[in-house]
């Protein structure tokens, strides 16, 4: 499964700031699987958690809400909750890039969207597309730092792609 995909490695704050979103039972929705820590979400047409989609966050389409901390706990045959790492500002995350060869200088600040790969069975990966073209309009993951030994990709969320974009003016 994806545990763990996407770390919070750099937080302003000493306890990280959690909310508990609703999950819809899973034989009222097509995201028919458990959210496991480190899988980032999103709010869904039932305005419950779900799981993001490959392509995502996208500014003025999806409404991201974090990063899970917790399991879902959601069933065929009960809705549930699960904890979500809010999207704060002056968070920075980690996450596997989606080709190691590509981290370079180059990719620094472009901002880009998640991969997505697998299945609800299998579980879900999920990678920084850092392949993606930068459309700071669009896009919402900022690249603001990368380790090609590790392959991995530091990223901030662009608040307004998140839950909280309605707090800024």
């Amino acid at each position: 499964m994806a545990k763990a995909d996407v770390k919070i490695v750099q937080s302003p704050y000493d306890n990280h700031p959690t909310r508990s979103f609703p999950v819809i039972k899973w034989s009222t929705t097509s995201e028919d699987a458990v959210i496991y820590p480190g899988e980032p979400v999103k709010l869904g047409s039932n305005n419950d958690a779900i799981i993001l989609d490959d392509g995502d966050p996208l500014i003025g389409t999806d409404t991201m809400l974090g990063i899970a901390a917790s399991e879902s706990d959601a069933s065929e045959s009960a809705d549930g909750t699960v904890d979500v790492y809010l999207p704060m500002p002056g968070t920075v995350f980690r996450c596997a890039a989606n080709t190691g060869s590509n981290l370079a200088a180059g990719i620094l600040y472009d901002s880009v969207t998640f991969d997505v790969s697998g299945s609800a069975a299998a579980g879900w990966t999920f990678t920084v597309d850092e392949n993606e073209g930068s459309d700071p309009d669009v896009h919402g993951l900022i690249i603001v730092d990368y380790d090609a030994d590790e392959d991995t990709v530091d990223f901030m969320i662009n608040i307004n792609a998140t839950i909280l974009s309605p707090m800024v003016a």
